[in-house]
């Protein structure tokens, strides 16, 4: 069976849980090839039998490009395809609204894998929540479910389907909603406009390689920036001095209702089983964001 994972990462998260998945897979299989979402051939998807994708959950569901390269795709008719990702406190909807764009192109969908992760959001304290994850115990999980996968994915070629599964039930009533309302559009509304520091900005390119929509172009006069923009924030955390700048504000006084948003989802599956603490949430400082930590500890190295 010829396999091949895609994966979207950014921090890292997302790709070590594909390794994991890989190395389950070829368990059973002997064969699994792994890309990065950027370095996928189309044209070469229908030579596959099994194709895992992958990503972080943006905004409760799939981050635009991974949503764009979705609906990009040839129809592939018949053909499997299961789906992963990592998310913070809540998963939302991502599973379900990748697997209504996959089927729109004739692929069906057999399994589904998420995975707890570490979260570096310029306007959120760090650590975080879910800091910590995904550790041994959740690696061995993915390991796992690649073990699993593969097994499914060599019976459906058979002709068995009864392993299929369905995307788990979203738990928090209110993640549909508001996965619905964060669109670009809304979100280069309430998203506060990024700009680079002429003065302090060394022109390295770090921003511009980060960035996973080509929206950053370092040698234009002015410098390009958010054209387009998929609000990951990215650019921010990887820029060496500090250079991509925002006004934080609004979002920093944001952070504590969302976050009791979020510790009550972790406390709900802790107690279904699904969810272990690996830092003390009462910790949390908002006070202290992780775009304040980076530029504390630059001026700390000068």
């Amino acid at each position: 069976m010829k396999t091949l994972i895609i994966c979207f990462s950014q921090t890292g998260n997302t790709r070590k849980v594909a390794e994991y998945i890989r190395d389950g897979i070829k368990e059973e299989t002997e064969f699994c090839e792994m890309t990065d979402l950027a370095g996928v051939d189309t044209k070469q998807l229908d030579q596959y039998d099994l194709v895992g994708l992958g990503c972080p959950v943006f905004y409760y569901q799939e981050p635009e490009n991974v949503r764009r390269f979705i609906e990009e795709l040839p129809d592939l008719n018949d053909k499997n395809w299961f789906l992963f990702c990592t998310h913070g406190s809540v998963m939302g909807v991502i599973f379900y609204s990748m697997k209504e764009r996959l089927e729109k192109k004739g692929i069906r969908v057999i399994g589904y894998h998420d995975t707890y992760a570490d979260g570096t959001i310029p306007f959120y304290p760090y650590p975080t929540v879910t800091t910590g994850h995904p550790d041994d115990q959740e690696l061995q999980e993915a390991q796992l479910f690649g073990k699993k996968i593969a097994q499914c994915g060599r019976a459906v070629l058979s002709g068995d389907t009864s392993c299929i599964e369905n995307p788990a039930e979203v738990t928090e009533e209110w993640a549909p909603e508001e996965a619905a309302v964060f669109s670009l559009d809304f979100l280069s509304q309430v998203m506060p406009p990024l700009s680079i520091n002429s003065e302090t900005c060394v022109q390295c390119g770090d921003c511009q390689k980060a960035c996973p929509v080509g929206g950053i172009d370092i040698e234009s006069d002015p410098i390009r920036i958010q054209d387009p923009c998929i609000y990951c924030f990215y650019c921010v955390n990887v820029c060496p001095t500090c250079s991509v700048e925002a006004d934080w504000s609004l979002t920093m006084a944001m952070a504590p209702g969302n976050y009791d948003k979020y510790l009550q989802a972790l406390k709900d599956a802790e107690a279904r089983g699904e969810f272990r603490w690996l830092m003390d949430p009462e910790t949390i400082n908002f006070d202290d964001p992780y775009f304040k930590q980076r530029k504390r500890n630059l001026e700390k190295n000068e």
